[in-house]
């Protein structure tokens, strides 16, 4: 398995290359805007296991949607556990390595 990391821009033009990339076993792609990561796609049957660890772990039955404040704070600490990732990464090297990487959109 392995990370990815995207620009938005990619996963807008190569939305269902991204989605293969995923099932065949990339481990997450992180997905980038302004060179900061937004969001982070798994595949289903890793998010759902993640899921099932998470609740094994806090041993967390069903809880009720946390309110606006307490989210943001989860938001913070999910966003805290990947900031590893992204140490010593210099992003536009990168970024830029990556597009290059793609081949052009036949649309393009």
């Amino acid at each position: 398995m392995y990370t990815k990391i995207l620009p938005v821009s990619d996963l807008r033009r190569k939305t269902s290359d991204v989605i293969d990339m995923v099932r065949e076993g990339s481990d997450a792609v992180y997905i980038t805007q302004h060179g900061r990561p937004v969001v982070v796609l798994v595949d289903y049957m890793r998010y759902e296991t993640l899921l099932a660890q998470v609740k094994a772990l806090s041993g967390q039955v069903e809880r009720p949607m946390p309110s606006e404040a307490s989210a943001t704070s989860y938001t913070t600490r999910l966003a805290g556990l990947h900031q590893s990732v992204w140490e010593d990464v210099d992003t536009d090297t990168y970024l830029q390595q990556e597009r290059d990487a793609w081949e052009p959109s036949p649309n393009a």
